[in-house]
């Protein structure tokens, strides 16, 4: 890979964990993306549909072939608890999070992972009372956890500062110009009145030249990469790994702060 594909790359996959997007969730146009005057009120899914009927006596299950369901882990908050996804197979869209009946911070006892889809369904139903036994739950966050793939301020676009520091004025730019200024720098201010010339990757990645010759101590110029952040939610792995690893800087100061 060239170094410049190298830079590229990491500037946009650095961008989009910082930003907590998957690559899914991201929009390839910002000409839909408009200021907003106040915040809209989230109207919510009023689909309900049923996964499945279970019938009491005989336990036999009758999937909704319009739903389908996935096992998956919250991630709301720290606890990383489990959580099940109900998905409308119609619209492709999440209408319902419950507890997942195969994770023990859900369920207690768990199901074990042997069991099959149909067992799990029947753990949230009364045959031989199994939903008192083996129901799984998640708190009242994680099951509204799949509103912020709905909510209208989701950010889905690289937002760049459109004012003075702490004015909140932002404006949407594509994913090029993020790449571009990330990786090359400049006076990406101007604009602005601000002709600060601002180091991209491309500066700092040099393993070569001191960051201050009269403080050797302070290491090469790619330890001037610092990666702050309050929480991961998945992504300290590739964290540690890109900025460790691919770029070769120490600085990574999570939660903890050390």
């Amino acid at each position: 890979m060239k170094r410049r594909t190298f830079l590229k790359l990491s500037a946009f996959t650095a961008s989009a964990a910082a930003l907590g997007l998957g690559v899914s969730g991201c929009s390839k146009s910002t000409s839909k993306t408009e200021p907003v005057d106040e915040f809209p009120v989230y109207k919510g899914n009023p689909n309900n549909l049923v996964e499945a009927t279970v019938d009491k006596k005989t336990g036999e299950v009758t999937p909704n072939e319009n739903v389908m369901i996935r096992h998956s882990v919250c991630m709301s908050c720290y606890n990383n608890c489990g959580n099940r996804v109900k998905i409308d197979k119609t619209t492709n869209k999440v209408i319902g999070v419950t507890g997942n009946p195969f994770h023990p911070v859900c369920a207690e006892p768990a199901l074990d992972y042997n069991n099959t889809v149909e067992e799990s369904y029947k753990a949230f139903s009364l045959h031989n009372e199994q939903g008192l036994t083996n129901r799984a739950t998640v708190c009242a966050v994680g099951n509204s956890g799949f509103e912020i793939i709905e909510d209208p301020l989701r950010i889905t676009v690289p937002l760049k500062r459109a004012g003075e520091r702490g004015s909140g004025k932002w404006r949407p730019i594509s994913w090029e110009q993020l790449m571009e200024e990330t990786v090359e720098g400049g006076q990406i201010f101007k604009e602005l009145g601000d002709d600060t010339k601002i180091e991209g990757f491309r500066q700092v990645f040099d393993h070569e030249n001191l960051i201050n010759p009269d403080a050797p101590e302070m290491g090469p110029k790619s330890n001037g990469l610092i990666w702050l952040y309050g929480g991961s939610y998945g992504r300290r792995e590739f964290t540690i790994r890109f900025v460790n690893g691919s770029f070769g800087s120490p600085n990574v100061y999570v939660h903890s702060g050390t």
